[in-house]
């Protein structure tokens, strides 16, 4: 592990070697990893063709309120399944295809606009909940959900540029405050509202837990688990500038299950049942 005690120069020594060569070595596809590629591009292009539908099932008279969450919807949908069909992995600088979209800064510029969309959709879903309880309790919640996110990425820009993984652990686990402030929103309208109790409150209450686990269990302790292993070997981290200039042109195409197998879980969800929550908070 000598090369990581100067990890600065072997990027830029991999940044002049991408910019100056065309891949001259024959990459052998691993046939699992294409499966599973061309599975996450079919549930897109179904998710494409479930946001159309809920467009078309809305009324020309629609409320505001449906109208801005089907056009938040929309971008989040066509977020992840512009990163479906281009996966890439930030920190490892590692795609599927060797094209110019598959750049870290374009995929992490999506997700970021992807990620804050979402949330917009939690804050106006609270908002909505608070006007129809008068719970201001509720509104206040609301209110706080999208600062959250805006500090979760950009802990995860300074994860990316620095290539340090523990600012990926900061931001799972503000994503997971994030959840569980939704969820007490989801309660305390459950606890204020006098009709029968709807459906889709517990299955929103499920969704938070599963996700809350998923990043609790899986996503943080990896990512610190990457940091410790890092630490441990004496790996030096890029200052924020030069990290965002090697993550505009620095990417390496594979396609082996070795380098995808630790992503296939989280993306999987992720571009799925992410997904499917966001079309659902249309209609709630």
């Amino acid at each position: 592990m000598e090369y990581l005690n100067d990890f600065r120069r072997k990027n830029l020594r991999d940044h002049d070697r991408f910019c100056e060569r065309k891949e001259t070595t024959t990459i052998i596809p691993d046939r699992l990893t294409l499966r599973w590629w061309q599975l996450l591009c079919a549930v897109s292009v179904g998710n494409i063709v479930l946001w159309n539908l809920a467009a078309r099932g809305l009324p020309w008279n629609s409320d505001g309120y449906r109208s801005q969450q089907l056009a938040l919807s929309g971008l989040f949908v066509a977020a992840c399944a512009f990163r479906s069909f281009l996966p890439r992995v930030d920190l490892e600088r590692i795609c599927l295809w060797d094209v110019p979209l598959s750049s870290v800064i374009v995929g992490r510029t999506v997700a970021t606009v992807a990620e804050l969309c979402f949330a917009l959709q939690c804050a106006l879903l609270l908002f909505k909940l608070s006007a129809l309880t008068g719970s201001s309790v509720i509104g206040a919640i609301g209110l706080a959900v999208l600062p959250i996110i805006v500090v979760a990425e950009l802990a995860c820009w300074f994860a990316v540029a620095t290539l340090n993984h523990i600012w990926h652990a900061v931001e799972e686990f503000l994503w997971s405050v994030m959840i569980g402030l939704v969820a007490s929103g989801l309660v305390l309208y459950w606890r204020h509202t006098s009709e029968a109790l709807a459906m889709w409150v517990p299955i929103g209450l499920i969704a938070c837990a599963g996700a809350a686990v998923l990043i609790l269990a899986v996503d943080i302790p990896l990512y610190i688990t990457r940091w410790r292993i890092g630490k441990r070997a004496g790996l030096r981290y890029l200052r924020v500038v030069e990290g965002l200039k090697d993550a505009v042109v620095r990417r390496r195409v594979t396609q082996t299950r070795d380098d995808w197998r630790k992503e296939v879980l989280w993306m999987s969800l992720y571009f799925s049942a992410g997904v499917w929550v966001s079309l659902a908070i249309i209609f709630v």
